[in-house]
């Protein structure tokens, strides 16, 4: 499953360069599984990541709840659902971070339909 976890916050402007640093790093070259997302113009900061469970989500969610912490802001996961919503389509399910608190792995999953 193709997903998306983008920063959701109205000052995206100031927490471009901070957190695209620290996502860049957290990415690394060449990962297949995890794309970096930096299209400001867009309201789209984060990562696209390519999982086939929910064990899958674990190590993200809490590395991205951190981050949500140090920088003050949140989170919104969501699923690009071509096959229903058509080419491009992209659905938010939830919300984590710094407003939203922490992430449930298990609600997570459900949402996603894991």
């Amino acid at each position: 499953m193709q997903l998306y976890i983008y920063v959701a916050s109205d000052n995206l402007g100031e927490l471009v360069e901070p957190v695209s640093e620290v996502l860049a790093q957290w990415v690394g070259d060449k990962n297949e599984k995890k794309q970096l997302v930096n299209l400001p113009e867009e309201e789209r900061l984060g990562v696209n990541i390519t999982i086939e469970s929910k064990n899958q989500l674990t190590k993200p969610l809490k590395f991205l709840y951190s981050l949500a912490k140090d920088h003050k802001c949140d989170f919104v996961v969501g699923k690009f659902d071509s096959d229903v919503l058509g080419e491009g389509a992209m659905e938010d399910v939830c919300y984590f971070g710094y407003d939203e608190g922490r992430p449930d792995i298990f609600e997570v999953a459900s949402y996603l339909e894991l």
